[in-house]
C-alpha cells in the first residue's frame, strides 16, 4: 500500500470552490467535500483494509511512505499506530519514509526529521528477506533532496550498492525494491520536467513527482546491474506503471485520498512459480 496519509482528508475537505478547482486545473482530482475534522475517513480507511487483510492473511505488508499528512503530528501518528501498528503485531508491517514522514516542510529532510523520524518508524534505509526473495527499503525522499545529508546520501547509495551484490541478494529468486518517490514516470532517461499529464502541483519544482535523473541514474544503474526487475512506489496517489528495459515501476495509487481517478485501496503483490504479479484492489 501507499499514502494512507492520515489527515489528508480533513484538509482538503471543505475547501473554497475557487481554490479546489485551481488544483483540478493543475492535475489534482480534489472532490468537493464539507469541512470534516476527527481523522474520520482515514479511520474508515485504514479499518477496512486491515479488515480485509484479515480475509487475504499476506505474509507482510509494505507501507510505501507518507503514513502521515504532518511530520511529527501526534493524532495521526497514534491513528497509524493504532491501526497499522497493532496488526504489525502479528503480521510484519515494514515501513517507507515519504516526505509527508521524513522532509521539513515536507520536503527536504534534515538531521532532526530524519531522528524524529527513525525513532518512530525505525530505519528509513534497509534489506529483508522473505521465502526466496530479497526486498530492499530505500528512502527516496533522501534521493530527491539530500542536500542537508549529503553524507547520509553517500551512505544509503553504499547500502544499496553492498546489498546489490551480496551473495544472497544474486542468490534470490526475486530482489524487489520499494520506495516512496517513483523512479520515473515514463523512461529512466526522462528529464526533470512536467509530463502533460503529470504535472507538478503548484508552487513546486518541475518533475516533482520522480527522482532527478542527477540522483536517478546511479540508483538505476546499480538496479539494472543486479538484474532487478520491479520497484514498487507511491507518492502520485494515482495508479500508475512504467517500464524502461526490463525495469519496471509501479505506482500505487493512495489508500488515503486518491488524486486520480482511481479509488483508495492497496496493491496485492504475489510471487508464485517463480513469477511475480500484482493487483490493485479499491477499498
Amino acid at each position: 500500500m501507499a499514502d494512507p496519509q492520515v489527515g489528508m482528508f480533513d484538509r482538503f475537505s471543505g475547501m473554497d470552490p475557487e481554490a479546489a478547482e485551481f488544483l483540478r486545473k493543475n492535475g489534482l482530482n480534489v472532490k468537493d467535500a464539507p469541512k470534516s475534522e476527527g481523522l474520520k475517513q482515514d479511520r474508515a480507511n485504514l479499518t477496512t483494509a486491515i479488515d480485509q487483510f484479515e480475509e487475504i492473511k499476506p505474509e507482510f505488508v509494505v507501507v510505501c511512505g507518507d503514513m502521515v499528512d504532518t511530520a511529527g503530528d501526534e493524532n495521526e501518528i497514534a491513528l497509524i499506530r493504532e491501526t497499522l501498528g497493532a496488526y504489525g503485531e502479528d503480521t510484519p508491517v515494514h515501513w517507507v519514509p515519504g516526505n509527508h514522514d521524513i522532509g521539513v516542510n515536507n520536503l527536504i529532510p534534515d538531521s532532526e526529521s530524519t531522528a524524529k523520524y527513525r525513532a518512530e518508524f525505525g530505519a528509513d534505509y534497509y534489506s529483508f528477506d522473505h521465502a526466496e526473495s530479497k526486498f530492499i527499503i530505500l528512502n527516496s525522499v533522501l534521493l530527491d533532496r539530500p542536500q542537508n545529508l549529503l553524507d547520509e546520501h553517500k551512505t544509503q547509495m553504499d547500502f544499496l550498492g553492498d546489498t546489490l551484490r551480496s551473495r544472497d541478494s544474486k542468490e534470490s529468486e526475486h530482489v524487489i525494491a520499494f520506495m516512496h518517490h517513483p523512479l520515473f514516470l515514463n523512461n529512466a532517461e526522462e528529464p526533470d520536467v512536467d509530463f502533460d499529464w503529470a504535472p507538478s502541483p503548484p508552487n513546486q519544482p518541475d518533475g516533482y513527482w520522480t527522482i532527478p535523473l542527477e540522483r536517478r541514474a546511479p540508483v538505476v544503474k546499480l538496479l539494472r546491474e543486479a538484474k532487478v526487475q520491479t520497484v514498487f512506489a507511491g507518492h502520485w496517489h494515482r495508479n500508475h506503471e512504467a517500464s524502461d528495459d526490463g525495469l519496471d515501476v509501479v505506482v500505487t495509487s493512495a489508500l488515503g485520498y486518491p488524486l486520480g481517478n482511481d479509488p483508495s485501496g492497496y496493491r496485492m503483490v504475489s510471487i508464485a512459480d517463480g513469477k511475480l504479479s500484482h493487483e490493485y484492489r479499491g477499498l
